[in-house]
This record gives C-alpha cells, sequence and structure tokens, in this order.
C-alpha cells in the first residue's frame, strides 16, 4: 500500500498518483476537463453567495450535506478547467466522513504535479474550493 502522507481519500489518493504520472500538462488539463463533464447538474437554488467560492477568478460553487453519516457534494464552475478540479474533489470526497474530508492536506496539489502547471489565481481557487469543503464537513464532524 503506498504512503499517504496527505491523508487523501482512496479515490483522491488513486487519481493523484494517477495525474502524477502524467508528465505533459496539456494532457493533465485535458484529462480534468474532463472530469469536469461527469459533474451531475448544479441547481440554480444553491447558485447563491452562501455557496460561491471567495477568492476564485471564475464563478465557482459548493454545496455539501450529511446523509447517512457520510458527506455528499455538489459543486459548479463556470470554467471548464476549475469544474474539472472541482469534479475531482466532490468525486473524491463524495461517500466519505466528514473527519476524512477535514484531514485531506491541500498540499497534495503539488505531488499530482498540479501546483506549477496552475496560474497563482487557479491555485488559490483550488485551494479555497477545499478549503470550503472542509469548512462544510467540520460542521458534522
Amino acid at each position: 500500500m503506498p504512503a499517504n502522507p496527505h491523508h487523501l481519500p482512496p479515490l483522491l489518493l488513486k487519481r493523484s498518483e494517477q495525474f502524477a504520472r502524467i508528465a505533459d500538462t496539456t494532457t493533465k488539463f485535458e484529462r480534468i476537463i474532463e472530469l469536469g463533464k461527469r459533474l451531475a447538474a448544479y441547481p440554480d437554488a444553491l447558485r447563491t453567495d452562501e455557496h460561491q467560492v471567495k477568492g476564485c477568478t471564475s464563478l465557482t460553487y459548493i454545496y455539501g450535506e450529511l446523509k447517512n453519516g457520510l458527506m455528499q457534494f455538489q459543486g459548479d464552475s463556470n470554467s471548464s478547467l476549475v469544474r474539472g478540479l472541482l469534479a475531482l474533489l466532490v468525486e473524491s470526497c463524495n461517500g466519505i466522513k466528514p473527519e476524512e474530508v477535514a484531514r485531506i492536506d491541500p498540499r497534495f496539489v503539488e505531488a499530482m504535479g498540479l501546483s506549477e502547471a496552475l496560474t497563482m489565481s487557479r491555485a488559490n481557487g483550488f485551494a479555497n474550493t477545499l478549503m470550503m469543503m472542509q469548512k462544510i464537513a467540520s460542521k458534522y464532524a
């Protein structure tokens, strides 16, 4: 079993390792954008200031709730790249305990090889999205 220094849930650990093996930035971005196409439709009723990710250059929303003791997130963004990054987090954090979401170390992005590929504003937006998800999860922990 590989080491998991960033306390990633199983799917995020798997995706992180997959992306780390991709050397080409363009290919990484294409795969991330593909992930975003799988995000479920985000309800218009949740497009509120309360659910908007602050500090993200694109219009990004995240909503989370506890169902049967496990987190369920939904999200959307008007940027295809950010939507893909959001999908990476949403898919990986759905169906896990709130404590597991709260423990994720955001530095896993560096291990994936994304930190140098993302602009500073995109990297900050990604970090802010994860922090917002962790804040939501911590309310239920």
